[in-house]
């Protein structure tokens, strides 16, 4: 979706149905002339669920002389007259000029579907819709100015149209998620004037919801509620899966999350629902996204004085902190939904048509369905006004271009294409070995010297092929058990003896385990190896093949990887990775490739390309999916024997869905490492990413030495010290320092500082959490 359209701060959102321009949504004066007509609902499709019933409450007709009726038309006819002069005195292309006439229709609907729900067209939601569609208009149409009054125009078009009867092609689709038990199918009902159900019966399946209210088609894909808790995460992937598939067939021009209004959870349960959400929708589906928060008409709590908060406030306070947990998980701060409580219950009051209403008098049905209605004309006027696509053949309307194909994330995309990796090495007896085309620059004596060396090597690796001698197992290394308190430790059970040339497997240890169990809840595998022909003891392509398998009860993880490096020459090497990993259902696949050149004595040229594809719901990277790819050049200069500088920059492209979505990232380091002490080295580094809506710069510092030793005669001990700092403008950063000893045991003297700070917060502060 377009910036202009965008729930972005920079632009006028829609109103917030609280706010206090909207009373004049109680009044009977500013509702516009012409009768609504009654509401009904049609009889559902057999896919679908019945939803016939009694219809919205008829609206009461108003008394109105004939004469206005005549002056109504005649109104509505001098402003075409004018409109035509105007459009005669500009000169526009047929292009341009479809566009306008298609968006002064979305302003006629607009203002027809107003006149039809007797919702005020002076209200502030409308008239924010109509700016931004003035906008949008400038913007997209290169800055050309529309003539006249469109919006007045399209007012009375409306009115007349009204007037004469004429039908309203004008629908709309709404996905409702939201909590288990929040009232999602009653306030469909409610909407659509079906006799709600007795007793509480929640909904097993995703349903579809059809019909009409006052001659407006609505459809609602209803669907199961979804529950907070690690728990029942797989059955809310589930869900939403299901309705993933309803949201494809059926593509709807909006979303409905709703909560309750009454309901406020500390855990932060719904965080993980509305990850899940994202997972599934992709994170865009949050910038067409509504809030509705149920039992609006519930009693605020009381406030710090005693006394109960203002409802307004209380509405308010509530929204905000739904909100804030979008936010959160969209990584937008900018990100404003508009928000609209509604109450079902049948003690709510009513107006004298029967329209239920809330404690501040506002009709909350109209003002729902105009917050869907004007959603999906912006969304449609998006589709419209796209920059650069003027005249071209448009795609049918969606709530977002994003919209049901997720992202692969670009900003990992563009970290692992800038990192500073080398080529795999050979084994270290191989290296000592010159490759062919160092030893044809050496010297007579030297390649004389070189050229036995190789041979006395390839003899003795021959002859250890023919004996058989098979690699010498060695002591597996223990995995790092978490402290405990039992007797009987369980690491013994971890001495095994591994052979390096065959695979290994290692069990891993996760963080968070509990007493009495060992928490090891990942397998590593790993081969490391040279591929090359039999009978061959050089050259070849050092590969490396590794998988990460993690299972508990809740989720399934798998990372895999396989690498390998071929040197043409001493100074050209090539490399590729093929990389796996699963990220909830889906799977993301990424490729690898490079080549680095070294181009003079102390400079190293690398340049590089990334290819990454988002299989959906485990599936294979050959199905239709988005796309990832991006290139990168980097470069090594050895400024002196002990300083290396490093520069990397790439840029990433993903195409999804017709549109393209981009960043760029760049990452530079300096290695410093002081004469004659080869254990002290010093790093100073610093990146950037600049994305679509991010921008993030950051800078680290780390640095490692070994200590003196404790007699003072001079030398290092075996303490080492490894300390590294990094911050970045979002605020963020961390302070670490690692003291590995066996030198000096009064460093152990340090744990009396978390230990005094325990005492000092559970104890005389009183903040024991126990």
């Amino acid at each position: 979706m377009s910036d202009s359209l965008s729930n972005s701060s920079s632009e006028v959102y829609l109103s917030d149905p609280m706010s206090g321009d909207e009373e004049g949504v109680r009044t009977e004066d500013d509702y516009e002339y012409g009768d609504a007509p009654e509401g009904n609902v049609n009889d559902a499709p057999e896919d679908a669920r019945n939803t016939t019933g009694s219809g919205l409450p008829k609206l009461p007709p108003r008394p109105r002389p004939a004469s206005q009726t005549r002056n109504a038309a005649v109104t509505a006819a001098v402003p075409q007259n004018t409109q035509q002069q105007q459009e005669g005195a500009v000169e526009e292309s047929p292009k341009v000029a479809k566009i306008r006439k298609q968006v002064q229709g979305f302003r006629t609907d607009i203002y027809r579907a107003a006149l039809r729900l007797r919702y005020p067209t002076r209200s502030t939601m409308i008239q924010q819709v109509m700016f931004r569609l003035g906008m949008a208009e400038k913007i997209h149409l290169e800055s050309q100015q529309q003539q006249g009054d469109v919006e007045g125009r399209a007012q009375a078009e409306a009115e007349r149209l009204e007037v004469l009867g004429e039908p309203l092609d004008f629908s709309c689709k709404v996905l409702v998620l939201g909590m288990a038990g929040v009232g999602k199918t009653a306030t469909l009902h409610n909407l659509l004037g079906i006799e709600p159900l007795s007793g509480y019966h929640p909904t097993d399946s995703v349903q579809i919801l059809r019909g009409e209210v006052n001659g407006i088609g609505v459809t609602f894909i209803d669907t199961p509620g979804l529950n907070p808790g690690p728990s029942c995460q797989a059955d809310n992937l589930k869900i939403l899966h299901a309705a993933k598939r309803a949201f494809q067939k059926h593509k709807p021009h909006a979303v409905l999350y709703m909560d309750r209004m009454d309901v406020t959870r500390r855990d932060q349960a719904d965080v993980a629902v509305m990850r899940s959400i994202s997972d599934v929708f992709g994170p865009d589906i949050w910038f067409s996204t509504m809030l509705t928060l149920t039992h609006g008409g519930s009693p605020p709590p009381d406030g710090a004085n005693g006394q109960p908060i203002p409802q307004e406030s209380y509405e308010t306070q509530r929204s905000n902190q739904v909100q804030q947990v979008i936010r959160l998980v969209t990584g937008d701060q900018r990100l404003i939904n508009p928000s609209c409580p509604v109450e079902n219950s049948p003690n709510c009051p009513k107006t004298e048509d029967g329209e239920p209403v809330l404690p501040n008098g506002t009709p909350w049905r109209r003002q729902l369905l105009m917050l869907c209605l004007t959603t999906m004309v912006l969304n449609e006027a998006n589709t419209a006004l796209k920059p650069g696509d003027v005249g071209k053949k448009k795609k049918k309307a969606m709530m977002n271009p994003y919209a049901g194909m997720k992202m692969p994330p670009i900003g990992w995309l563009l970290s692992r294409l800038v990192d500073f990796r080398g080529p795999r090495k050979a084994p270290e007896d191989e290296r000592e070995i010159p490759m062919q085309d160092e030893i044809n620059r050496m010297s007579g004596d030297e390649k004389a010297a070189a050229l036995r060396k190789k041979r006395i090597f390839l003899k003795q690796k021959a002859e250890e092929a023919r004996s058989g001698e098979a690699a010498v197992p060695i002591l597996a290394p223990p995995p790092q058990l978490g402290p405990t308190f039992d007797s009987d430790v369980s690491s013994h059970h971890f001495n095994v003896l591994e052979d390096p040339t065959s695979v290994l497997v290692r069990p891993i240890v996760g963080e968070g385990g509990i007493d009495h169990q060992d928490g090891v809840d990942t397998i590593h595998i790993e081969k490391q190896g040279v591929l090359r022909p039999r009978g061959q003891y050089l050259g070849g392509v050092p590969c490396l093949a590794y998988c990460q398998l993690t299972k508990d009860k809740d989720q399934f993880a798998c990372q895999s990887q396989v690498e390998g490096s071929y040197f043409h020459t001493s100074g050209w090497a090539s490399t590729m990775e093929v990389n796996g990993q699963t990220i909830g259902r889906d799977v993301l696949y990424t490729s690898r490739a490079e080549t680095r050149l070294k181009t003079g004595k102390r400079n190293k040229l690398t340049a590089g390309m990334i290819v990454s594809k988002l299989g959906e719901d485990y599936s294979h990277p050959f199905k239709n999916s988005t796309i990832a790819y991006g290139m990168k050049i980097d470069d090594r200069i050895k400024i002196t024997p002990n300083a290396k500088l490093r520069t990397s920059i790439g840029r990433v492209y993903c195409k999804a869905a017709g549109m393209m979505d981009h960043g760029t990232a760049a990452a530079a380091d300096l290695r410093l490492r002081p004469d004659g002490d080869p254990s002290t080295r010093l790093l100073i580094g610093g990146s950037a990413v600049f994305q679509k809506r991010d921008t993030t710069i950051g800078g680290n510092i780390a640095t490692e030495f070994r200590l003196p030793k404790l007699s003072g005669r001079g030398g290092k001990s075996d303490t080492i010290v490894s300390a590294n700092s990094s911050y970045n403008n979002k605020g963020n950063g961390t302070i670490a320092t690692r003291i590995n000893s066996h030198d000096y045991p009064q460093l152990a003297l340090a744990m009396i500082i978390p230990v005094v700070k325990a005492l000092w917060d559970g104890i005389i502060s009183g903040e024991n959490d126990f």
